[in-house]
């Protein structure tokens, strides 16, 4: 996290609160919110596990859409609105695995959770999460006799 943050500065961010490790036992790092982003900081370049927010200001949803889609990375996104035709509709121009609409990004045992891109293979969670998980094998058979393909 320090990494990352100390990157942001060097390249002209601005920590607007945190920015620093918790005084506290272990490795925490407080809550830290990023103002004057840049695409070439580490915190746009990478998958960032770690309670650092970065705020970019664009000018419409066009362009969210194609500031949040210009990264090798897509796990999760959020779109806050109180438009919700409009969350469908950017909801499907986005790049990641899950868009959660007026929350944050969790993962829900009803629905597939993973990302795309270089965020991951596969699914986790739900029926398609234990699907990745199993060995699919279908069996065919070409004779002459009456016989039923399956998948087991």
């Amino acid at each position: 996290m320090e990494s990352v943050v100390g990157d942001a500065i060097r390249k002209g961010g601005e920590v607007l609160t945190g920015g620093e490790r918790a005084k506290s036992k272990g490795s925490f790092y407080k809550p830290t919110l990023l103002g004057k982003v840049s695409h070439d900081m580490l915190v746009l370049q990478e998958e960032v596990f770690g309670p650092i927010a970065p705020i970019s200001i664009v000018e419409n949803e066009l362009e969210a859409i194609k500031l949040s889609n210009d990264s090798k990375f897509g796990l999760g996104a959020s779109i806050w609105t109180q438009d919700l035709d409009k969350a469908e509709k950017m909801s499907r121009s986005v790049e990641s695995g899950i868009v959660t609409v007026n929350n944050v990004v969790i993962s829900d045992p009803r629905v597939p959770f993973g990302g795309i891109k270089n965020s991951g293979f596969g699914r986790e969670l739900s029926r398609y999460g234990k699907l990745e998980f199993v060995n699919v094998k279908s069996v065919r058979f070409y004779d002459q006799l009456v016989h039923n393909h399956y998948v087991e």
